[in-house]
């Protein structure tokens, strides 16, 4: 009997250390491997922004909450089997890239948010970009008063973000104005995120697939004269989503898998690359009825696209 129960305890010491083993090994599992960005339970800024990203592209019809759920999660894993990713319903750094969201420009512009009581000059391109959209109708003080959070609010309602009438990061892409690290105005590869790089390439490869290589760069370059008028966003993503500007958007076609040309051409465009000579549109006119385009002033044609003032 004796011996029996000096067994016991010797088994149920064993027992007691490999828990504790296996619980100290999990633990430090933990502590070495990289955390999945978003996924089931998440909430965060960047879970508002996968869903507007996946909303804008046809794959989420759910609310713009920042909570990311089962019609998110459902979301991810479709969008990751029509492009290619492992199919986990994470939406780990491939699958940001390939959404066109730099995880490291989500945390740095986390902090840029403009609200009632807010002033400065980003205020005052706020609501000059929204007075030219019709949304604010009142003085461009920089001042965000009850107007322009009244106009945030609206423009949050027709774009499918929450209606909270505070201009966060997802608002502020939206409306093209960048925050964090974002740049504007064109300028060198290098100075532009690599989400940006990525977004340039898939517009390219969308709306230019099967064009010569530099209709491809043209078309990239465009993209990058717009951001320095005044007449569009300030922003790559700004410019590509502004509503009805490019039917790949519109259509879907900027979820097909990417060419390789594309972002090749997506890089020499950001090197300031611009066989368009200026342009700020393009157009294929054996595809546009549209008047006022075609009364645009040609400067030059590569392959099927005219290109124009």
């Amino acid at each position: 009997m004796h011996l029996s129960r000096r067994l016991f305890w010797r088994i149920m010491v064993l027992i007691a250390l490999n828990i504790f083993i296996i619980s100290l090994v999990s633990y430090a599992h933990s502590l070495s491997s990289t955390p999945a960005l978003s996924q089931l339970g998440s909430r965060s800024e960047e879970v508002r922004q996968i869903q507007t990203r996946l909303k804008d592209w046809g794959y989420y019809t759910g609310s713009i909450d920042g909570i990311y759920g089962t019609q998110t999660q459902t979301a991810v894993r479709y969008f990751q089997q029509r492009n290619g990713l492992m199919v986990d319903g994470i939406a780990g750094k491939a699958t940001l890239s390939a959404l066109g969201i730099s995880s490291n420009a989500v945390s740095a512009s986390s902090s840029s948010v403009l609200k009632r009581g807010s002033q400065g000059s980003t205020v005052r391109t706020l609501q000059t970009r929204l007075k030219e959209w019709g949304y604010y109708k009142g003085s461009v003080d920089g001042v965000y008063g009850s107007a322009t959070e009244a106009a945030v609010k609206q423009f949050q309602k027709k774009n499918g973000l929450a209606v909270d009438g505070i201009a966060g990061p997802a608002t502020l892409r939206a409306i093209g104005i960048s925050g964090g690290s974002s740049t504007s105005g064109g300028g060198s590869y290098s100075s532009h995120s690599n989400s940006d790089y990525q977004l340039l390439g898939r517009i390219i490869s969308a709306e230019a697939r099967g064009e010569p290589y530099s209709g491809q760069v043209a078309v990239g370059a465009v993209i990058l004269n717009r951001i320095k008028h005044p007449s569009f966003p300030d922003s790559i993503a700004g410019v590509i989503y502004q509503p009805g500007a490019f039917t790949a958007v519109t259509d879907g076609q900027i979820n097909q898998p990417v060419a390789d040309s594309a972002l090749k051409a997506a890089r020499e465009a950001l090197n300031g690359s611009d066989p368009s000579g200026g342009s700020i549109y393009y157009y294929n006119p054996s595809k546009t009825s549209n008047q006022w385009m075609r009364s645009r002033p040609v400067i030059v044609r590569i392959g099927s696209h005219l290109f124009c003032k």
